[in-house]
């Protein structure tokens, strides 16, 4: 006889969390975050379990539209965003937010906006959009220097109808290292105000640093 490896999934456990991150950040929504496959545990069955979530974040167009398919009508962000005008065009008819955090991904949505009438930043037709920046993880994201100019760009793409800014902690699993308390400060110092929402904290930085608990939180 011939046995596989088998995980068992406690749904139970998986509503627990849930409402531990309500407990823990009472003013903030929620990202849950399920990409690569709810991290393997499968995705249908996590988005449904986790359903009282405030939306849910993948890493990719291809999850996002695997997670439409799959009957969700809750909100979707893509974490690497598009890069090609066949995916923004997906990405806004499944109504996907979408992270943004290299030019390539700024200069699609302007041009995607190009010979749009004044007005025109309707539902499915328009992007939602976080815009990432790099405060100390050095892997993607704007230099915090780029940012008002890159929000001010947005802000005047017609292509946007809502800008949010995020970025991502590198080391919150230690509590001794100063570079959480660093990053949230480097975030601080922006130009916040030209932001609709704000999102630090994961899953490390939400259960360590009230600093990085901000509008959206997003545990995986």
């Amino acid at each position: 006889m011939t046995f596989a490896p088998q995980a068992s999934i406690d749904h139970a456990a998986l509503r627990h969390n849930l409402q531990q991150v309500r407990q823990s950040a009472p003013r903030s929504r929620i990202w849950a975050v399920i990409k690569a496959n709810a991290y393997g545990h499968g995705m249908p069955d996590v988005a449904h379990v986790l359903a009282d979530a405030d939306g849910f974040a993948v890493a990719r167009l291809e999850e996002a539209l695997r997670l439409r398919a799959f009957g969700s009508r809750k909100p979707i962000l893509i974490l690497e965003g598009v890069f090609t005008a066949e995916g923004l065009r997906q990405a806004m008819a499944a109504d996907c937010q979408l992270a943004l955090h290299q030019p390539e991904q700024l200069r699609l949505l302007e041009t995607a906006a190009q010979g749009r009438p004044p007005g025109a930043t309707l539902h499915r037709s328009s992007a939602r959009v976080w815009l990432k920046v790099d405060t100390g993880m050095h892997r993607l994201g704007f230099r915090p220097a780029e940012v008002a100019g890159v929000a001010q760009r947005l802000r005047d793409c017609r292509g946007v109808s809502e800008l949010q800014l995020m970025t991502h902690l590198a080391n919150a699993d230690d509590r001794a290292d100063p570079l959480t308390h660093a990053q949230c400060e480097a975030f601080d110092r922006l130009p916040l105000h030209l932001f609709d929402a704000l999102s630090i904290a994961n899953s490390a930085g939400l259960m360590g640093f009230p600093c990085a608990v901000r509008d959206w939180v997003r545990p995986g």
